[in-house]
């Protein structure tokens, strides 16, 4: 069931401030027309179904263009697309693009509402339909908020420059990091948007709260004592701001376990 975002401020197609959505950005079930099979998976973009034109929503320069796909394909699953690049690591992508419609190149810069391509129906793409995505530090975000201008995608990286990064690795789980920073999981998700905390993948940037707490993860072979001086402090006050994690006993410390510094 489709679903119109109104008012739309950096809007990707031309002529429309209203756009019909057909499938939203996170976790979601389709029924494929072509396979005839249901699909599950999580959607890093927004499919838009209003309007033929695709035009870029803010100044970019061209990062990668695919004009080469001819119809349904699972293995280029994008279809023809074209990837700019707004500055301090943000992109948008617009997937599934009518083969021979692109009109830029790579290197090319864009202007705000100058036409790039047509909308198209190639790669895993069931029907007509604008596949458009946005991308800061290598993680997807909600498309939403940068159609309608609850965030700058020129802006977007300028206003964050301080912020704290970790970068997910294999055995990750987003309770671990948020523990490993002093907050929550919840908060966590909040601040990145993620719509399922059980799904975070190798590789990608997990923005932390600027107020987090030092803290330590305990490896093997670690103790106390050793941990301490590497901090410049003493075993007895590290075990006082973690005896409710430690336990009774200071010389036992599990590897894994997350310490306050």
């Amino acid at each position: 069931m489709s679903t119109v975002l109104k008012n739309v401020e950096s809007s990707p197609i031309k002529g429309y401030k209203n756009l019909r959505v057909s499938s939203k950005y996170g976790f979601r079930t389709f029924y494929n027309g072509v396979t005839k099979k249901y699909e599950k998976g999580f959607h890093n973009g927004i499919d838009l179904i209003t309007g033929t034109i695709v035009v870029a929503p803010e100044d970019g320069e061209v990062s990668e263009v695919c004009d080469k796909i001819n119809g349904y394909s699972e293995k280029n699953s994008r279809g023809n697309y074209v990837i700019l690049k707004h500055g301090d690591g943000v992109y948008t992508v617009y997937y599934h693009l009518k083969k021979g419609s692109i009109c830029v190149s790579k290197g090319d810069s864009v202007k705000r509402g100058q036409k790039m391509a047509e909308v198209g129906a190639t790669g895993h793409a069931t029907g007509v339909h604008l596949h458009y995505g946005v991308k800061i530090d290598s993680s997807w975000v909600n498309p939403e908020d940068y159609l309608l201008g609850r965030k700058k995608l020129v802006q977007e990286r300028s206003e964050t420059k301080d912020d704290v990064y970790y970068t997910v690795k294999a055995g990750d789980s987003l309770s671990e990091i948020a523990e490993e920073y002093g907050t929550t999981c919840e908060e966590l998700a909040k601040i990145n948007e993620i719509v399922n905390p059980d799904f975070i993948f190798v590789g990608q940037k997990i923005k932390v709260p600027m107020s987090q707490e030092k803290t330590y993860r305990v490896g093997k072979g670690d103790t106390l004592s050793g941990i301490a001086k590497k901090y410049h402090t003493t075993w007895e006050k590290l075990y006082e701001k973690n005896k409710d994690r430690i336990g009774d006993n200071p010389d036992f410390i599990k590897v894994g376990l997350v310490l306050r510094i």
